[in-house]
């Protein structure tokens, strides 16, 4: 699915990219009738406004969204894995699967990192790209959720990645806890944060976390159990 490489780019640290090709990202999604019209609206609102904004402003938003909060991590572990020995371990799987599929990871670069995901799953036949975000349906319901409640409009990307799988956003119960949750990206929550982080030397215990969810129940994703249909 061409529209997981738009997605992708959108999610991505922002660059010239979507400012230089803007036109050809709307076609895609314009021509995309998987996505909801109401989505697809969006999307294309969303490539214009970027279009027409200032780059460094619209860096420093992404910069104050997804890098100051954990709970809006596009690292995919850390929601599922947290700081736990499991997310090494988790990673090396992953890219594993990538690299099955063609797909090389750089040394810079955590498999995890949501728009690589993407660019993975745009690579495979439709079903298997609809069973991959089904694996991670959960989080992908938690990041819409969370960003619908900023009132960001990177709320819509993720409502796309749903849509596109074929799944439901969060049902009443999940929006509720959702609404309750105290956020992580105030000052004072920032400052709790830097003030437990526990300063170690030497290697690590592994460096990928096992994601909690906030409601502080481990959730666990078995990407091996999808090899097979990535191939």
């Amino acid at each position: 699915m061409k529209v997981l490489k738009v997605i992708a780019l959108l999610l991505d640290y922002p660059d010239e990219m979507v400012q230089t090709y803007g036109g050809e990202l709307i076609d895609v999604i314009g021509g995309e009738h998987r996505l909801e019209s109401g989505t697809r609206r969006q999307l294309v609102e969303l490539v214009r406004r970027r279009q027409e904004a200032d780059l460094m402003d619209v860096q420093a938003e992404y910069v104050g969204l997804f890098d100051r909060s954990r709970s809006l991590s596009l690292h995919l572990f850390e929601h599922v894995h947290g700081e736990s020995r499991d997310r090494g371990q988790a990673m090396v799987d992953l890219q594993n699967v990538y690299r099955e599929e063609g797909l090389e990871v750089s040394a810079n670069e955590l498999p995890d990192y949501v728009p690589l995901f993407l660019e993975f799953c745009s690579r495979l036949p439709e079903e298997n790209a609809k069973a991959w975000l089904e694996e991670v349906w959960h989080l992908l319901q938690l990041l819409h959720g969370r960003l619908a409640e900023r009132d960001s409009e990177y709320q819509w990307l993720f409502k796309g990645l749903i849509e596109l799988g074929g799944l439901e956003t969060a049902d009443e119960q999940l929006q509720r806890q959702l609404r309750d949750e105290e956020r992580d990206d105030t000052p004072e929550k920032l400052d709790e944060v830097w003030a437990e982080e526990p300063v170690t030397f030497g290697p690590t215990s592994g460096g990928c976390g096992g994601a909690t969810t906030n409601q502080g129940q481990a959730v666990p994703v078995d990407w091996s159990a999808l090899k097979r249909n990535s191939a």
